[in-house]
């Protein structure tokens, strides 16, 4: 029933019915869309292409639902009613390489947001951020590097796994599959990728960065000897 269901997006949304076909669109007007760039929920965001040579994407760019991407405003509108002037509004927007757009964030004419990157939800941002860094807010501000946030995420890993299964045990009584823990087998896994879940596998291929993923992936150790050592210890850490 996939065929379907996609059969009927297509006719819903047209060329906004999958990423790929939003990305391809988005070409063929004239914005600039780099390599392995998602638009989750494609319907849901909105790049303006007024003047689609003032917007240009990097590669590895995730936009997430409900996002908006603007050269332009209509703000003299109201100075034309007022004084009578028409002064145009545009600027370019550029989004490097590397970057992660939260939902609901609203990126604006002299944007310049650069490489590695990532920007939490709801956030605005009308000026330059400098890259290597996580910022939020309205307007976006920097919250830290990306080196702390990559410390701090290492060190949640474990705590938060956790949470998930003890969660997922109090809802449902029983404990859950692999796939519910698709981000987190890094906690529990072998380190032998030919004997590796394909659900966990899948990941290293995202990104378009399989290599640096196997490399460091080899290169670490987990915390419990096998997914049933994890699921054992979650079990005792139910309350």
């Amino acid at each position: 029933m996939m065929w379907l269901r996609k059969a009927a997006a297509k006719i819903v949304y047209g060329h906004k019915s999958d990423e790929k076909s939003y990305a391809r669109w988005l070409r063929q007007q004239g914005v600039a869309v780099g390599k392995n760039v998602h638009f989750y929920s494609p319907w849901t965001i909105r790049v303006d292409t007024q003047r689609p040579w003032m917007i240009e994407i990097g590669d590895n760019v995730h936009i997430t639902a409900d996002c908006s991407i603007l050269q332009h405003d209509y703000s003299w509108s109201v100075l034309e009613h007022q004084y009578g002037d028409v002064l145009g509004s545009c600027g370019k927007v550029h989004i490097g390489n590397n970057v992660f757009i939260g939902q609901k964030s609203l990126i604006l004419k002299g944007a310049y947001i650069d490489d590695n990157t990532i920007l939490g939800a709801g956030s605005v941002v009308s000026k330059k951020l400098e890259g290597n860094a996580v910022y939020a807010g309205v307007p976006a501000k920097k919250l830290m590097s990306l080196e702390e946030f990559y410390r701090k995420r290492q060190e949640a890993q474990k705590e938060e796994a956790v949470s998930l299964v003890c969660e997922y045990i109090k809802t449902y009584g029983h404990l859950p599959k692999p796939e519910a823990l698709r981000e987190f087998y890094w906690l529990f896994s072998g380190r032998d990728i030919s004997q590796l879940d394909p659900i966990f596998k899948d990941t290293l291929f995202l990104n378009d960065s399989f290599d640096l993923s196997e490399k460091r992936f080899r290169s670490t150790e987990p915390l419990f000897s096998d997914f049933q050592d994890f699921l054992s210890y979650c079990e005792s850490m139910v309350k």
